[in-house]
């Protein structure tokens, strides 16, 4: 077990080294605790600290000089404007403002170092091996959004270069033999394009190459809701099908299948981006090969170890890499608890029924393993974790395997006789259908993924990880776990009804969603709901139908939407293929908008009662009551034709005004209908042109919510916080704290 120790002291210091904020104390730290695990070997002690020991200071020491070798020449091209030589990796990538490019770039004399390009829209016909020249502004890629982030270090790239004037472009001749494989993914997906309609095509690319760049945001949330995200991201299922797919053909008893097999899995990593998952596949999969061919049995953690050590040594920021966690945790979760759970399981049927038995408990050994290690990080990264994935694999595991080894044959024949190609792609569109069909209806399913907003089922997750502990622990010899699985069942039960409680208890429940850079307010009184916008940079659309599934609400009474600019209805029409909308509140403004058509188009298609609001309107949501005013301004600009909305509940009054101005806001306040207002939820997400003095004096707010993200606008702008502040009205901002709710009775207010 010297390997995995040792790994486990490497992954542990390079975790410390690229996540603390200090920085020079990797060599010091490295050479002192190399000097100790000298010491410590010459006198003979500890053998297995020393081996940790070991891995904790080489790491540190490879850290160190990875900086010096890889980093440095990044560094000294940041912030700078230089003419630069760029040799294209990959496809580019369509963006909101042109393409997105990977390339291994630099000075025409200088280091080159893995980066991206932006670059205009007519750089769409580039292919991997053709090579750029041009000026270009150079920044450090560890910022996204303005924040300090390792996701792109954490795959290797180290810059981002935005290109100005003119850019050269030189045609690679022939085909790169660097670049053959990825070439060879690109041939892949058109073929797939050719023989598939557009949504089966999209699953097909991802599952065959992990191309995911056609999947719609929508189909991607359900995914990873349902708990089949793993199916659309290349790792250790697509190469046990590559291997299963092969082993038709060849036995990795003779040395030249054996050297196919690995030839072939070595190549399927690279075709497909080398992800970590699918690196550690590829390595625990050779191993398990080469066991065979040697007739000896292969320790799965220490293949384990091998493949993650061998991704670190390459590049020690991919311990970042949410991906590798994810794959690493998931597959020792499975090591050292799926498979012994599949074992006990198996002991306990009668002989007779075992053979028949073991696929479907595999399954769900394999699932509920995998959880264990990764639950924690789902709750980490996405405040959520799917309850039904294990589930969502027995059900779905044949379609996947049968999608992936038809694709396969479908490409082939195509490439051979296109009319048989289509005929095996309409026989393989069966299973793809049913994914797509099962991935969009369960996505529906109020407890297909628990949140962690809520207390409760934060709470009910660390009682079942205590549980869990216990169990593992404190083992009873003979006793089935009926009664921990029946006070699981029980207790997510409980806190379902809590969380329903807490939020129908109130009078009116007032929840401004983090949806980033825009608007969602959910608005809840009693057994009646309403959503305020539904826009913004984080998913607005999955947020929201992810909060009302969350309190038990499948279907929406009313969705109100002040204006149709994306950050503020952009994730509607996500929302509506989750959520049932009844009825729709609109201002009868932007007709030719085509967000506006697009929305009116899925109420029509829905059944949605759509209410364009001309005139003011009353409307009850049982225990209080929402008011809402129409555009004041008959102007072009969309900001200025907001809707207002009141929304009240005895004494207690909270105020929308969507995007509207300063100038508006005076102009409503003057008309005198505003009542004295507990909540605001402030305007244009805190611009200086929006808030104004004479809108805080006249509804005199306790509280002020805003709904703010990442921008390149200024948002919150200080005037705002200082108008705000000089009048003591407390402010929540979701940027900082994440979703904020507040809860109003008649007999209590706050």
């Amino acid at each position: 077990m010297t390997l995995p120790l040792f790994t486990a002291g490497f992954a542990a210091a390079l975790l410390a080294g690229v996540y603390l904020p200090v920085s020079g104390w990797n060599l010091y730290a490295g050479l002192g605790l190399l000097a100790v695990w000298l010491g410590l070997t010459l006198l003979k002690r500890g053998k297995q600290p020393r081996q940790v020991l070991l891995g904790v200071a080489l790491a540190l020491l490879w850290l160190t000089a990875w900086g010096a070798v890889f980093q440095a020449p990044a560094e000294a091209l940041a912030n700078r404007t230089v003419r630069l030589q760029a040799v294209v990796e990959d496809w580019p990538e369509a963006t909101d403002y042109g393409l997105r490019i990977p390339v291994r770039a630099g000075e025409e004399d200088g280091r080159k170092v893995k980066a991206l390009f932006y670059g205009d829209a007519d750089l769409a016909g580039l292919r991997p091996g053709d090579t750029l020249s041009c000026v270009a502004y150079c920044t450090p890629a560890d910022r996204v959004r303005g924040e300090e982030s390792l996701y792109y270090p954490s795959r290797g790239i180290l810059l981002q270069m935005q290109s100005y004037g003119e850019v050269t472009v030189t045609k690679a001749e022939g085909i790169p033999p660097r670049y053959a494989l990825t070439l060879l993914a690109g041939s892949i997906r058109d073929r797939i394009d050719g023989l598939y309609p557009a949504d089966q095509a999209a699953f097909l690319k991802a599952l065959l190459t992990g191309d995911k760049s056609g999947l719609s945001d929508s189909l991607t949330h359900s995914f990873n809701r349902v708990g089949l995200g793993h199916v659309v991201v290349i790792s250790g299922l697509h190469v046990s099908f590559l291997l299963g797919l092969l082993s038709f053909f060849l036995k990795p008893k003779g040395k030249g299948s054996l050297l196919v097999l690995l030839t072939v899995l070595i190549a399927f990593s690279v075709m497909t981006g080398n992800a970590p998952g699918t690196v550690r596949a590829v390595v625990l999969g050779g191993v398990v090969l080469l066991g065979q061919y040697l007739g000896r049995d292969s320790h799965p953690m220490i293949a384990l170890s091998l493949g993650l050590l061998i991704l670190l040594t390459v590049n020690p920021y991919a311990i970042a890499n949410a991906g590798l966690q994810f794959s690493f945790l998931a597959t020792a979760g499975i090591f050292l608890f799926g498979r012994p759970w599949l074992a006990r399981w198996l002991q306990g049927l009668p002989k007779r029924h075992r053979k028949r038995a073991a696929p479907l408990l595999g399954l769900l050994a394999v699932s509920l393993g995998a959880m264990v290690l990764t639950v924690p990080l789902s709750a980490l990264y996405f405040g959520r974790f799917s309850l039904i994935a294990p589930l969502s694999n027995l059900l779905t595991s044949w379609a996947v395997s049968l999608a992936f080894a038809g694709g396969m044959v479908s490409l082939l024949l195509g490439g051979l006789f296109l009319p048989l190609g289509q005929a095996a792609a309409v026989v393989v569109g069966v299973p793809i259908r049913f994914v797509l069909w099962y991935a969009e209806k369960a996505g529906r399913l109020s407890l297909a993924a628990l949140t962690m907003d809520s207390g409760y089922f934060a709470l009910w997750a660390g009682f079942v990880y205590l549980i869990l502990c216990l169990y593992l622990l404190v083992p009873v010899k003979g006793e089935r776990p009926v009664i921990p699985v029946c006070a699981c069942v029980v207790t997510l039960c409980l806190s379902f009804f809590l969380t329903v409680q807490t939020v129908r208890r109130a009078d009116l429940t007032v929840t401004v969603l983090d949806v980033g850079q825009g608007q969602s307010v959910v608005l809840t009184s009693g057994n009646t709901t309403a959503l305020v916008d539904c826009g913004g940079t984080k998913n607005p659309g999955d947020t929201a139908a992810g909060y009302l599934q969350s309190v038990g609400k499948g279907t929406l009474d009313l969705l109100v939407l002040t204006h149709f600019h994306a950050d503020h209805a952009g994730g509607v029409p996500e929302l509506m293929g989750r959520v049932r909308v009844k009825a729709m509140a609109l201002p009868d403004v932007d007709r030719d908008s085509p967000l506006r058509r697009e929305i009116e188009a899925l109420a029509q298609a829905q059944g949605t009662e759509i209410h364009y609001i001309t005139e003011t309107t009353r409307t009850d949501l049982e225990k209080a009551v929402l008011t809402l005013h129409p555009p004041l301004s008959g102007n072009k600009e969309v900001n200025e034709q907001c809707l207002t909305l009141v929304c009240t509940s005895g004494d207690w009054d909270a105020l929308i005004t969507g995007d509207m101005p300063g100038t508006e806001e005076q102009r409503l306040a003057a008309r005198g209908v505003l009542p004295d207002a507990e909540l605001l939820v402030v305007g244009h997400h805190g611009s200086k042109t929006s808030t104004s003095q004479a809108l805080l004096e006249a509804v005199s707010p306790a509280w002020a919510v805003i709904s703010v993200g990442y921008n390149n606008y200024g948002h919150p702008a200080q005037e705002t916080l200082d108008r705000l502040s000089a009048l003591d009205i407390t402010c929540y901002r979701t940027d900082q704290t994440g979703s904020v709710t507040l809860y109003a009775n008649r007999q209590e207010d706050g």
